[in-house]
């Protein structure tokens, strides 16, 4: 169960990511490449290059969020006392959680509201341009609540095991 459920978040944080970000190298070299060689730029290339780099952000993010890697400003924060810190860490999780899950029903909506519209160059429906926000919503909301969780036992005392809370961690 671990393995499977580790590897359908490495579809969307790893594989679909790689595969993203290789397509965005390949369209701003081929875009450099027909702009100052051939002196013909694609408006394709460039716009498919701007939505990889969206999706490779979020994508990214969501991983990030997954190995507990974000970028942060600890120098306080490292100098408080452990309990200080899980709880401070289980406030911001579940401050971040609650904005996510305000935002997560709208960005769906809009989502699906977006289909009519077509990107401009590539003539592309929006909604699968915009799909990855709401896919990094859901993965960062499912991260953040196995993080409170261990967070939460780990401040009662109990040592834990990734595998003993939640399998696919």
């Amino acid at each position: 169960m671990r393995k499977l459920v580790n590897f359908i978040f490495d579809i969307f944080e790893v594989y679909l990511a790689v595969v993203i970000f290789s397509a965005l190298i390949v369209s701003i070299f081929l875009e450099v490449f027909m702009r100052y060689v051939l002196n013909n730029p694609s408006p394709e290339l460039f716009e498919l290059s701007i939505y990889c780099f969206v999706w490779v952000i979020y994508l990214g993010g969501a991983l990030a969020t997954r190995y507990n890697q974000h970028v942060r400003f600890d120098l306080i924060y490292r100098a408080l006392p452990e309990k200080v810190r899980r709880v401070m860490e289980i406030a911001f999780t579940l401050l971040t959680n609650g904005v996510l899950l305000v935002l997560f029903y709208p960005a769906i909506r809009y989502t699906i509201q977006m289909y009519p519209i077509k990107a401009s160059a590539l003539r592309v429906p929006w909604t699968f341009l915009l799909l990855v926000f709401p896919i990094f919503i859901a993965l960062v909301l499912i991260h953040n609540f196995t993080a409170v969780v261990k967070d939460i036992l780990r401040l009662t005392g109990r040592e834990i095991k990734d595998a003993e809370v939640f399998p696919w961690q």
